[in-house]
């Protein structure tokens, strides 16, 4: 299983029937409480998404990730194994979330936070879990690069089945490691941005890209970004994933684009 396949936890645009599903499905659960207010708080408290996601979703404002869509059926219909809850939810549900999904089994909810407390009280296991996605990891040449600090790091990682041993001496990403939320895919790409981002001298070079830019859009424009970064990234995972351009030499990109004002702020 390829680390792209487990990290890439979001298709940015999804069809309109499955967003209006959701929006059905989402007001019928909310249905079950007698204060709704209260039900969404509880609801965001379960999945762990934000309470005005949650009212967006009903508006049909936002277009939720297959990673939303999991962790809210999951809790619609009580059931955390992914295979079970694909045979129980809407059909439209059922088939993005098949089309989608990059690993076999999607991990708990909770599996989530506790990785995310895992890597940040020692980023360096974020950095050995996603190295091990990108080639094998020897033994030999792990102590020489980490010291034995790092191996202690990667036993550790094997007893979560973060990792997995695949010779004597070799380790792997596992098919047990979680499927990343946003959270920790924000957490790693800011670790691995700040850590390994080289400009020279302030300078930017062809040896790798640095950008960032700032502008006034509507939602539509915001739409077409999102839609361009999303394409973007798949068109790298179809690279990575030829044959022909695979290698030895570890790399890494990270792509965020979100609106500058926090919910709480007021325009």
């Amino acid at each position: 299983m390829d680390l792209e396949e487990c990290i890439n936890n979001s298709k940015a645009f999804i069809g309109h029937n499955v967003q209006e599903q959701v929006a059905i499905d989402l007001a019928v659960y909310l249905e079950n409480f007698s204060n709704r207010s209260f039900a969404i708080k509880y609801l965001a408290k379960e999945s762990g998404l934000n309470e005005k996601t949650i009212q967006r979703l009903l508006k049909q404002n936002n277009r939720p990730t297959y990673q939303t869509l999991f962790k809210l059926y999951s809790i619609f219909y009580d059931e955390s194994e992914f295979k079970k809850l694909l045979n129980i939810i809407p059909t439209g549900i059922s088939n993005y979330l098949q089309s989608y999904t990059p690993c076999d089994v999607v991990s708990k909810v909770s599996d989530n936070h506790d990785f995310l407390d895992t890597i940040k009280k020692d980023p360096l296991m974020a950095e050995l879990f996603v190295l091990s996605g990108t080639g094998p990891l020897h033994r030999q040449a792990m102590a020489y690069r980490y010291g034995e600090y790092g191996l202690e790091l990667i036993s550790k990682l094997e007893s979560l089945s973060y990792l997995k041993k695949i010779d004597k001496d070799i380790w792997t990403i596992s098919d047990k490691a979680p499927n990343l939320d946003a959270d920790s895919l924000k957490f790693l790409g800011e670790y691995f941005v700040s850590k390994f981002s080289k400009p020279k001298n302030g300078e930017l070079s062809l040896e790798h890209i640095i950008s960032f830019y700032a502008e006034g859009l509507n939602e539509k424009g915001k739409e077409k970004w999102m839609q361009i970064d999303s394409q973007s990234f798949y068109k790298k995972m179809k690279i990575a994933k030829d044959s022909r351009y695979q290698g030895d030499i570890p790399v890494f990109t990270f792509t965020s684009t979100d609106t500058i004002l926090t919910e709480n702020q007021n325009v």
